[in-house]
């Protein structure tokens, strides 16, 4: 049966910005789908073309997650304003959160940090968020607080990011209390408890695996000459992914082929370079964003 769900149109964005969201950062969703990322984008005021805002689609099932930087330009509209400072706490430094009262008679948060020369291992991350004529709101997580997330669906990006993971986590934390940003998130793809970030990526090689199984089931129902030109479509988008990546060669990219990207046969089946493609545009993006988060953060 045809799918007649239409795209609809979406204040603030053109025809073509629109097409341009719909056909590569939510290429993998469903009209339906698309259609309530961007009635949600818009009912936030987030731009998906910003990295505000991300539709990520796993197993049929979309998750709408909000960036860090959606939350920053969130709170950047706040009145009042007035930056938000973070910071990682090792186990050498000398660390002291006290409650201090202040002139209108309450009681705040407040630190002593000094930062050891050989800082040891990271044990915390705080963050104050501050805004005018308002207390600062101070938000401190233990690193134990954070280890489920070591062994959930995003392990690998978490073990290879831990530090700029860990600030983003308390700066959302911190903007979102200071200043009453409240946006409902589907945490669907993400561990229990987890706060979703612009690049965080479950594991999908499960999941790529599978798509391979039914993606084979396919190919073999398709003439020979369309899995060809598809084939060739296919090979390109992942020369062009690898060189993004820094592997130029011809070489290099065989011996990746070749090597982690094994075939199960004598060659790659259409269905696997799929499945290959997918998992090296993810790297791509956590390589990109982990990039960015440092220059946001450090």
């Amino acid at each position: 049966m045809a799918n007649n769900t239409q795209i609809q149109a979406f204040v603030g964005f053109e025809p073509l910005q629109v097409e341009t969201i719909r056909h590569t950062l939510a290429k993998d969703a469903t009209p339906e789908q698309f259609n309530l990322f961007m009635s949600t984008a818009v009912a936030a005021g987030l731009n998906p073309m910003l990295n505000h805002i991300y539709c990520i689609v796993y197993g049929g099932k979309m998750s709408i997650q909000i960036s860090v930087e959606g939350i920053m330009f969130l709170a950047k509209r706040v009145e009042g304003y007035e930056g938000i400072d973070v910071q990682l706490v090792y186990e050498n430094d000398v660390f002291k959160p006290k409650r201090v009262r202040g002139e209108d008679g309450k009681y705040y948060w407040d630190v002593e940090h000094e930062i050891a020369d050989d800082p040891g291992k990271v044990k915390g991350c705080y963050a104050f968020a501050y805004r005018t004529g308002f207390p600062a709101v101070f938000e401190y997580l233990k690193v134990d607080e954070v280890q489920h997330h070591l062994s959930g669906n995003n392990a690998a990006n978490w073990k290879k990011y831990f530090n700029d993971f860990f600030k983003k986590t308390v700066v959302k934390r911190a903007a979102k209390r200071q200043y009453g940003i409240e946006i409902s998130e589907d945490d669907g793809v993400i561990a229990d408890n987890a706060t979703p970030d612009p690049y965080v990526r479950k594991d999908i090689t499960e999941e790529a695996n599978a798509a391979t199984s039914s993606e084979t089931k396919h190919s073999e129902q398709q003439p020979v000459s369309d899995q060809s030109n598809d084939i060739t479509v296919v090979q390109a988008e992942i020369v062009r992914a690898f060189r993004k990546l820094g592997v130029t060669s011809k070489e290099d990219q065989q011996q990746a082929l070749a090597t982690k990207y094994k075939p199960k046969g004598d060659k790659h089946t259409l269905a696997e370079l799929k499945g290959i493609h997918k998992l090296l545009l993810l790297e791509i993006e956590d390589k990109e964003a982990a990039a960015s988060a440092s220059d946001n953060l450090e």
